[in-house]
């Protein structure tokens, strides 16, 4: 089996566990970056003030208060959708699943589908004892 984590042979009991574990996690890893990178673009424009986009000096600390609540949680949710791919640490694995659900970014419409969908497979008791 190609693709991010584990590779193990065909009749390795872990396989189907990372069959149903990888299609939530590399949507959760997508989102987790996808929010990154709109932040990454939102300081490029504050700084660059391109157009009509400046924060307000009212909202300033507001914002950057927001950009460090989101590289926080888009951190774990990216760090957690790589241990949920290597069957590590099923704990980190939960709260990914919860920080890509919160409201810090436009991807969180995309993610609390994912979180869900994820939250889902990892309660699975044949999914649970896999993870080291």
């Amino acid at each position: 089996m190609s693709g991010p984590g584990l590779n193990v042979p065909l009749n390795d009991p872990r396989l189907p566990t990372l069959r149903r574990v990888r299609p939530p996690a590399f949507l959760l890893l997508c989102t987790g970056i996808l929010d990154i990178l709109f932040w990454i673009a939102m300081v490029i424009l504050h700084l660059s003030r391109v157009g009509t986009f400046v924060v307000p000096e009212d909202q300033f600390w507001p914002f950057l208060f927001n950009i460090v609540g989101a590289l926080v949680a888009r951190g774990i949710t990216i760090w957690a959708a790589l241990n949920i791919v290597n069957l590590k640490k099923w704990g980190i694995g939960m709260v990914g699943s919860l920080t890509v659900m919160l409201p810090l970014a436009p991807a969180c419409c995309f993610g609390v589908p994912v979180g869900a969908w994820m939250l889902f497979v990892l309660n699975d008791t044949d999914v649970r004892k896999h993870f080291t």
